[in-house]
């Protein structure tokens, strides 16, 4: 098997060699309006809408064709993900004010431009949604968030209404190493947002769930559901206050490392309440923030009797501090410490060790722009707990994530990212594990209404005080067909596995996914 270093680099060096004679027919935007926008994104997510609003009003020409606006989406899109706050929003307004001046016999060319430009970003950016508990499989109804639609204004509010479908074929449900057991699964994801349309201020609430129900194994069927509400408080042009929080219910998949041999899923409920202060002073951006986290798991049956998981109940408390130099357009170095106390509501677990703990995460970090079709961000630095119980020694190692996006063509785009976490874990005798993952995703369009997509991913968790090592390996392909400017049919194939140094870890899953979407 390929090391997985390198077998990341001879991908990258294979879709530089693909792509590479057509990279030069990427549309541009004139230096001048890049700067424009640039400068304006430094005050805010308004400040930059205006800018571009000003820039489309005095150069027509950036929206009357779909490479010449894509481009435009693309250059106003990289500073969002910067932004404190509802990101998704932001993407959705860029692709509006776009979409609106592009001349009425490009518009819908220019709408499936433009979307499919943002879509990148968005699948992209960290703060679009709350992160996951680390898993090979993600949920198979989750899709970036469409942003080609202008949604619905009701007085100062934009309604955003979307609805996912679809069916899809799991070869292992159990993600078990013998007698694995297949299923045809059913999915019906509906989710509304809205966004404020005022001046000064900005007001952000989202709300869905995600239905899955099994053709021969109902036990399996969940309900989760999330919901969301944001606000930005504008109390000057260079100070600005968020306040916001976050109540979902999700499932464990059966594949996480944590999962146990329920009779039916593991659900647990999230609380999230965070707030910050971001405060310009000369070319430095400073932001304060910390969040409170409430985790609850409930107890499954077994087939040897019940499962008790609030043992694994727990509040989490992270503060911190980032300092941002924003004084060039394409070079933002920043520093950044967290600190992290974590709180379980029993003093001991059911094999008797103290698992509260406290951590910190410090290092440095950049967003750049090599070039205007190559952008990315990368931090470095250092991360570390000490718990509690005297018989865990405390963690420490590397801090590192980053992406590096390269938009080779107008019609195709590469994106290689990696992250490192410290997450918590029910091992007996293991305080955690350090969960490393890497990968690279390949997007291009073959037609105007037709994109696919080629996702790798290979992710390493190394528990602490344990010989448990578990790579896992992740590998899928689909496609996407708009049927209409606001409906969309997909189908996807994947293949995880998990190969440990505890055989029984072993799994290997296939699954092939049919979707059909619409954000009205």
């Amino acid at each position: 098997m390929l090391n997985p270093s390198r077998w990341l680099a001879v991908l990258m060096i294979a879709a530089l060699a693909l792509a590479a004679p057509v990279a030069s027919r990427a549309a541009s935007v004139p230096e001048p309006v890049s700067r424009q926008l640039s400068l304006a994104a430094q005050s805010g997510p308004v400040a930059l809408l205006d800018s571009l609003a000003q820039a489309l009003a005095a150069h027509p020409e950036l929206a009357a064709t779909p490479d010449a606006a894509a481009a435009l989406a693309r250059v106003a899109s990289a500073p969002v993900p910067d932004f404190v706050g509802a990101n998704l929003p932001v993407y959705r307004e860029i692709a509006a004010r776009i979409i609106a001046a592009a001349p009425a016999a490009q518009r819908d060319a220019v709408r499936l431009a433009v979307g499919r430009e943002l879509a990148s970003y968005v699948a992209n950016d960290i703060r679009i949604m709350p992160a996951l508990p680390p898993a090979p499989a993600a949920p198979p109804q989750s899709q970036p968030p469409e942003v080609g639609g202008r949604g619905f204004d009701v007085g100062s509010f934009t309604i955003y209404p979307e609805v996912h479908a679809g069916g899809f074929y799991d070869s292992n449900i159990y993600a078990t190493n013998t007698a694995a057991k297949s299923d045809w699964v059913g999915t019906l994801s509906p989710s509304v947002a809205v966004q404020s349309n005022w001046d000064r201020n900005s007001l952000y609430a989202e709300a869905g769930t995600d239905l899955t129900g099994y053709v021969h194994h109902g036990s399996e069927n969940t309900a989760d559901w999330h919901t969301q509400l944001e606000g930005q408080i504008d109390l000057s042009k260079n100070t600005h206050i968020l306040l916001g929080g976050i109540l979902l219910q999700e499932h464990e998949d059966r594949a996480s490392p944590d999962t146990v041999e329920g009779t039916t899923p593991t659900l647990y409920h999230e609380m999230n309440a965070y707030g910050g202060v971001v405060h310009r002073i000369g070319d430095f951006d400073v932001r304060l923030a910390g969040a409170v986290q409430r985790l609850t798991f409930g107890n499954v049956m077994g087939t040897n009797g019940l499962i008790f998981n609030h043992d694994r109940n727990r509040n989490r408390y992270t503060f911190g501090v980032t300092v941002r130099d924003v004084a060039y357009d394409n070079f933002r170095p920043f520093v950044e410490g967290l600190g992290d106390i974590r709180v379980y509501d029993q003093s001991t677990d059911e094999f008797g060790y103290q698992r509260d703990s406290n951590g910190y995460r410090a290092g440095v970090g950049a967003q750049f722009r090599l070039a205007p079709s190559l952008t990315g961000e990368a931090f470095l630095g250092a991360m570390g707990r000490d718990y509690k119980d005297p018989t865990f020694k405390p963690v420490t190692t590397v801090a590192a994530d980053g992406y590096l996006r390269w938009q080779a063509a107008q019609s195709t785009a590469f994106v290689l990212f990696m992250d490192r976490s410290i997450e918590e874990t029910t091992l007996s005798g293991s305080p955690a594990y350090v969960y490393t993952v890497a990968g690279a995703r390949i997007e291009h369009a073959f037609l105007d209404d037709l994109t696919g997509f080629v996702r790798f991913a290979y992710a390493n968790a190394a528990f602490a005080q344990s010989s448990r090592q578990d790579n896992e390996f992740d590998t899928s392909v689909g496609l996407r067909y708009y049927v209409t400017k606001r409906v969309y049919l997909g189908a996807d194939y994947r293949f995880t596995s998990r190969r440990s140094s505890e055989a029984t870890q072993d799994f290997a899953r296939n699954q092939v996914f049919f979707t059909v979407g619409s954000s009205f």
